[in-house]
């Protein structure tokens, strides 16, 4: 399936004005959940969106206009097709009213909302927001109590904010259709944040686990498709107590990866005669593409200027012996 295949697209311009709402309802139920008591419906209502499935995950990338209330009511709750939560941010004010909490989320804000019913409310006309729908089994895999959570604001400019509202503004369908990274690594990072959020610390018991971790990471970093399921089977583990333990101490698995793959290339290229190509690949990295954006971001340099700086310091070093 092309990327163009796995990411669905919905639009209500060609709609009649007098059809969308009622259009749109029956995408909302499809792609989200049932909504279906709004109110304030202007005549310029539209609705563009784009979804694709990442692993066990939906993401959404949502533009709407003249629907400022929506109130997800009990009876959508029991019409639901599964249980779900929705990790929502957008780019806009807006506010949400679940489980207790009725607070102003500002642009780039994200809250989890769970299955029961909730009150949303946007104070400008037209919005853009990113949804990451996740099924209720896989994220109480995560979470021992996801209550904890729901409905509580995640400022984005907050110790997890800044962590959080990035990853959903990032995992938009276009990646989802084509990840950078192993399907397993991108949707465990999102389980794996969370739990850094509620705060489990299950894993601080453990304190000689995440020698190990590290360890097994950097021996395995050039697997591409070396996944946490993997090093916690190699570590007799369970991969829940994998990614608490390096969220207790404010890591997580892809960050472990490619910092151990980009000190393996950066190695390779300072000492090694392979092509570039052949570092990449030793590496462990999928793509050119991605290794050079990695190494330009975590370096300033791309992976030729590395090369090349090494070549002069050898050369210098060598006139400096003659």
């Amino acid at each position: 399936m092309s990327a163009e295949q796995a990411i669905q697209c919905f639009s209500t311009k060609a709609v009649p004005p007098e059809m969308r709402f009622d259009y749109w309802m029956n995408r909302l139920r499809e792609s989200v959940w049932p909504v279906t008591d709004w109110s304030g419906i202007s005549s310029d209502f539209e609705v563009e969106l784009q979804e694709a499935r990442l692993g066990c995950l939906s993401t959404v990338v949502e533009k709407m206009r003249g629907a400022p209330r929506a109130r997800r009511t009990r009876h959508d709750v029991n019409n639901s097709a599964e249980a779900s939560y929705c990790l929502f941010v957008t780019n806009s004010t807006i506010g949400w009213i679940q489980n207790g909490h009725n607070e102003g989320h500002l642009p780039g804000d994200v809250v989890l909302i769970g299955q029961g019913d909730f009150d949303s409310y946007m104070t400008a006309s037209g919005f853009r927001s990113h949804i990451l729908k996740m099924p209720a089994h896989w994220v109480e895999s995560w979470l021992a109590d996801p209550d904890s959570l729901v409905g509580r604001r995640i400022p984005s400019d907050s110790k997890w904010g800044r962590v959080l509202s990035p990853i959903l503004l990032q995992i938009t369908p276009e990646l989802a259709a084509a990840p950078p990274l192993p399907t397993s690594v991108l949707v465990d990072q999102v389980g794996a944040v969370l739990a850094l959020i509620a705060g489990d610390g299950e894993a601080r018991a453990m304190p000689d686990l995440l020698k190990k971790i590290q360890d097994c990471i950097r021996q395995r970093c050039s697997e591409p498709q070396l996944t946490a399921a993997d090093v916690a089977a190699a570590l007799d583990v369970p991969t829940r107590i994998l990614h608490r333990t390096l969220a207790a101490h404010d890591l997580t698995f892809a960050s472990l990866l490619l910092d151990a793959r980009t000190n393996a290339a950066l190695q390779m290229l300072a000492s090694s005669r392979l092509t570039i190509a052949e570092i990449r690949r030793e590496a462990g990295f999928l793509s050119g593409s991605h290794f050079s954006r990695v190494m330009r971001k975590r370096t300033g340099h791309t992976p030729l200027e590395l090369r090349r700086a090494a070549e002069n310091f050898d050369a210098r070093w060598r006139q400096a012996r003659r």
